[in-house]
């Protein structure tokens, strides 16, 4: 898994997720992100080049979600391929997270709301 990141000049962080987010790899996104991004903050994950989306990962999304109101933090996904959108119906997390079909909408949205 690699981690792609630019902070806009709204200071929105941008992460472009490419690779498989899995048991190995979902401890360095979740350190990533409590590294990144500091309180109040405003994080976009692009999922758009996530090949596989385990258990794993989806524990650091679901841990996201909710530390995002404890934490004071916006945040939005990405996702338009099955591979990241099943395993986020199938779990019902997808209800619970911001998720978007493109990056604009989804810096859109994080900058009103932040």
């Amino acid at each position: 898994m690699r981690i792609d990141s630019e902070a806009g000049d709204s200071g929105v962080v941008l992460a472009h997720v490419v690779g498989e987010v899995d048991l190995l790899s979902a401890p360095r996104l979740r350190e990533w992100v409590q590294q990144q991004v500091t309180p109040p903050g405003a994080l976009v994950l692009d999922l758009d080049r996530v090949g596989f989306l385990g258990s794993a990962g989806l524990s650091v999304l679901a841990e996201l979600a909710e530390q995002s109101s404890q934490r004071q933090l916006t945040w939005a996904i990405v996702a338009t391929s099955r591979v990241v959108l099943r395993p986020l119906e199938v779990t019902g997390l997808v209800d619970q997270m911001p998720v978007f079909s493109s990056v604009s909408d989804a810096l859109a949205a994080v900058t009103r709301s932040s």
